[in-house]
C-alpha cells in the first residue's frame, strides 16, 4: 500500500494538466499557474493551497478542475494520486483505507503495486520511503524477531536469533516516522479496525485489504515495533478510521477537542496541506522528491 521501490530523484517532477498543455513543475511549488485548480490559478483555494501542493489537487470538492493527477517524470501515475476510484469502494485516493501514500499504485489492497517491492523475506526497512534497502533510512527489522510469526513459512519467527534490535536509529526515527500513517509503525505493521469495535495489528501487503481484514491467512498478524511508530490517537484518522468520536468532531470553542495530528498540521475534506505535502490519515506528509 504505499511507497519502496528505488526512485529516482526525477521522478518527483511532476506533469500536470493546464488548460490544452502541460508544463514541467517543482513538486514543493504549489504557486499560481502550477495546476489547473478549481480557481484556475494553482489551487482549489485560489493560493496555490492544496492537497498536494504540487497539481491543484483536492478530493472531495468535485468541481471541474478540483482534482489534477500527480503525473510522474516517467508519464505514470500512482492510483492512489489518480483522481480516480479505482476499485469501487466509493472512496477516491487518500480517502481510500488502502491507500498509504501518494507514490502507492494499489487501492484495492495494502500492498503498494510496486514491482518487486518487499521481496525480502526476513529483512524490513522503512516501508513508506519508496524503495527498498536501508541506505537512506538506517530503519533495520528482522521477521525472525517478530513472535506473531508474519513471515512464515519462508521466515519463521526464531527465538534464538540474535539481531533483534531494541530501539531504532536515530536516523530511522527522524526519517520514517514523519511518512509513517497514523496507527504503524516504521516497518508497515498498522492497527486497523476490525469493524466490530476491535483493531487487528496486521502487517501490510498485496494479500489484505479492509474487506479481509478478520482473515489471517490474508491479513497477517504481526507485533508492532514501538521504537518507530506513529500511534493512532483517540481524535486521529487511522488506516480503516474514517470517523472520529463526537466530540472529537468540534473543535475547542465547541467544547471537544477537534481533530489531531501529531505532525500538527490536520487535513480533510476542508482543510488542505500545504506545498509540497500529501493528506494521509488525517495528516499532512511530505511527497519525496
Amino acid at each position: 500500500m504505499t511507497i519502496r521501490r528505488a526512485l529516482a530523484p526525477s521522478l518527483f517532477a511532476l506533469v500536470v494538466a493546464v488548460g490544452c498543455g502541460s508544463s514541467t513543475i517543482d513538486p514543493l511549488d504549489g504557486g499560481p499557474g502550477s495546476s489547473s485548480g478549481a480557481n484556475g490559478d494553482g489551487g482549489l483555494f485560489g493560493d496555490g493551497s492544496n492537497v498536494y501542493g504540487d497539481g491543484g489537487y483536492y478530493p472531495g470538492d468535485g468541481s471541474p478542475g478540483s482534482c489534477s493527477p500527480l503525473v510522474l517524470a516517467d508519464g505514470t501515475t500512482p492510483q492512489c494520486a489518480d483522481c480516480k476510484d479505482n476499485d469501487g469502494d466509493g472512496k477516491v485516493d487518500w480517502q481510500d483505507p488502502e491507500c498509504a501514500g501518494p507514490l502507492d499504485n494499489d487501492e484495492a489492497t495494502f500492498g503498494t503495486g510496486i514491482p518487486g517491492d518487499n521481496v525480502d523475506a526476513c529483512k524490513q526497512d522503512c516501508f513508506f520511503d519508496g524503495n527498498s534497502g536501508q541506505g537512506d533510512d538506517r530503519c533495520e527489522w528482522n521477521l525472525k524477531c517478530d513472535p506473531a510469526n508474519p513471515g512464515a513459512p519462508s521466515c519463521p519467527y526464531d527465538p534464538g536469533y540474535k539481531n533483534c534490535p531494541g530501539t531504532q536509529s536515530a536516523q530511522c526515527i527522524a526519517f520514517c516516522a514523519k511518512l509513517t500513517p497514523n496507527g504503524c509503525d516504521c516497518f508497515g505493521c498498522c492497527d486497523v479496525p476490525t469493524g466490530d469495535g476491535g483493531v487487528a495489528h496486521v502487517t501490510l501487503s498485496s494479500t489484505c485489504s479492509m474487506a479481509d481484514i478478520n482473515d489471517p491467512s490474508k491479513c497477517k498478524t504481526c507485533t508492532p515495533n514501538p521504537s518507530c511508530s506513529n500511534p493512532c490517537d483517540r481524535c486521529e484518522l487511522c488506516l480503516g478510521k474514517t470517523t472520529l468520536p463526537a466530540d472529537c468532531a468540534t473543535g475547542a470553542t465547541d467544547g471537544g477537542t477537534g481533530q489531531t495530528c501529531s505532525t500538527g498540521e490536520v487535513c480533510n475534506e476542508t482543510t488542505a496541506c500545504p506545498a509540497g505535502k500529501f493528506c494521509l490519515t488525517g495528516c499532512c506528509v511530505p511527497v519525496l522528491r
